[in-house]
């Protein structure tokens, strides 16, 4: 991802938009409007009264990014790297369900729930709001009920998603790349680089 800066003389705009940055997990560097060093800016955050001053940057106003972390996050990446990337969404089912995602090969965000409706709630908000040339969801198979459950309910939800179910065998185990995260995140995140079987409703 390129340079992003935040760039406002309002101090209740920098709060908010630094606020929403760091609870994204963005970095971002603050310059000044009107300053030298602002031309080494790949997108420029601001407000929308003050969009206008940035003629010559690519600015985006807070007020017109999602207030989910999440989908803000691919709405800034789809500025800077360009709209139209792929959205892979991996999903660990189990009594608690884990969910990784990664929008044009960078990871989104990594989450746990305890129940289905949650799950949706999430993945239906951000197919539905990041822009993407296309969308997969992998769903592991260590619970087989549960994973048809949820590819069933998602595949009737949302059109024109791809659906597959994975062989989860030895995602759980703990491996460098996702070692940080909690056991139902890595295990998602693993599931979300496996290739898998097209899911079909029966």
């Amino acid at each position: 991802m390129g340079q992003l800066c935040v760039a406002t003389d309002s101090s209740r705009a920098y709060y908010l938009i630094t606020s929403r940055l760091r609870r994204a997990r963005m970095n971002f560097r603050s310059v000044v409007p009107g300053e030298a060093g602002i031309e080494d800016c790949d997108i420029v955050l601001t407000t929308r009264q003050e969009a206008g001053r940035f003629a010559d940057e690519d600015a985006i106003a807070i007020e017109d990014l999602d207030e989910n972390p999440l989908v803000m996050k691919a709405q800034v990446l789809a500025r800077v790297d360009g709209a139209g990337r792929e959205l892979v969404i991996g999903i660990d089912p189990g009594s608690r369900i884990g969910l990784a995602v990664f929008y044009a090969g960078a990871g989104l965000g990594f989450h746990t729930f305890n129940s289905r409706a949650s799950l949706y709630k999430t993945i239906f908000g951000l197919v539905r709001r990041v822009p993407n040339s296309r969308c997969i969801v992998k769903i592991g198979n260590g619970s087989r009920e549960l994973a048809s459950k949820l590819a069933s309910d998602i595949g009737r939800t949302l059109t024109g998603v791809t659906i597959e179910i994975v062989n989860e065998e030895g995602t759980s185990a703990r491996k460098v790349r996702f070692g940080s995260l909690p056991k139902d995140q890595s295990a998602a995140a693993r599931i979300a680089f496996r290739k898998g079987a097209p899911y079909r409703a029966t």
